[in-house]
């Protein structure tokens, strides 16, 4: 129970987290980077032992830690772009519907059960997800793009995400495995900051400031938790992976939601209020 809340505070806390870095300037570019950094330090910390390059290379898994790194730091940047935009509830939404994808790959690989309560709860979370991106009606041509596109973007993106973790939880990993398994995704998210970083041409000596680097040493202790306890929830026996997503994923958008209406006085259209609304009843018909 101690790893389902620490995985539901930790991711809940990130999209809020985001939205901070934006009202006290903090640069992403510098900031995304350093968080990667500091969860792999935790982890080498946290499991006792140091970053083998040379046993990592060998492992039958390393191939998706780099796929998932890849993933990881577009997610971020995606994540964070979203919350200042569309707002953290939004965000927030859009990332934990993704748990959409790997609930229907869960009835295909893992042999989950199918019923028609489930069948509600996926159409139910795609029907929030409409009513959370579709734009006013006077929104400017190009807010009505980015509105939209950029939260189902976030949406497939960690669907993605989440159905490779669960993959490989079910068929490559165990306890032993999981810290370096998560560094391992960590440090090609930090390659993969870094490479978006210079095609970006946004790294300047300029921008480095201890204010950025603190920010990302404090998103990466919440990173490292959000992943790692994520992974053991993924492994409590007895639960389907169909069941513990919704639970993961509504404890998420409320988590959010409620921080980002108390630190940031968040408000949302009616249209977007029933949209979360339908999403918390979609996570609940999926745990059926």
């Amino acid at each position: 129970m101690i790893y389902l809340l620490l995985a539901i505070f930790g991711s809940g806390v990130i999209p809020v987290v985001f939205r901070g870095f934006d009202k006290l300037g903090v640069n992403l570019f510098w900031a995304i980077p350093a968080n990667y950094v500091t969860c792999v330090l935790i982890g080498n910390i946290w499991a006792g032992r140091s970053f083998d390059l040379s046993s990592l290379a060998a492992q039958p898994w390393i191939g998706f830690a780099a796929v998932q790194g890849i993933l990881l730091a577009v997610n971020f940047y995606l994540l964070a772009y979203t919350a200042r935009r569309a707002g953290v509830a939004v965000a927030a939404l859009a990332s934990r519907l993704s748990v959409a994808v790997p609930a229907l790959l869960a009835f295909v690989l893992y042999g989950d059960s199918l019923t028609l309560v489930k069948v509600a709860g996926l159409c139910a979370a795609l029907l929030a997800l409409y009513l959370c991106t579709a734009p006013d009606k006077n929104s400017a041509a190009l807010t009505v793009r980015l509105f939209q596109f950029m939260p189902v973007l976030v949406f497939i993106t960690f669907g993605c995400y989440f159905s490779i973790l669960k993959y490989l939880q079910a068929y490559y990993l165990d306890g032993s495995s999981y810290h370096a398994y998560v560094m391992s995704g960590f440090m090609f998210a930090f390659l993969s900051s870094i490479a978006i970083g210079v095609s970006s041409r946004v790294f300047s000596s300029a921008d480095l400031g201890m204010k950025h680097i603190l920010a990302g040493i404090f998103l990466g202790g919440i990173n490292y938790i959000a992943v790692y306890a994520l992974l053991q929830v993924l492994a409590l026996q007895g639960w389907e992976s169909s069941q513990l997503f919704p639970i993961y994923s509504v404890g998420v958008v409320a988590v959010s939601a409620v921080l980002a209406r108390l630190f940031f006085r968040e408000r949302l259209s009616r249209q977007r209020t029933i949209g979360l609304a339908v999403g918390l009843v979609a996570v609940a018909l999926l745990n059926q």
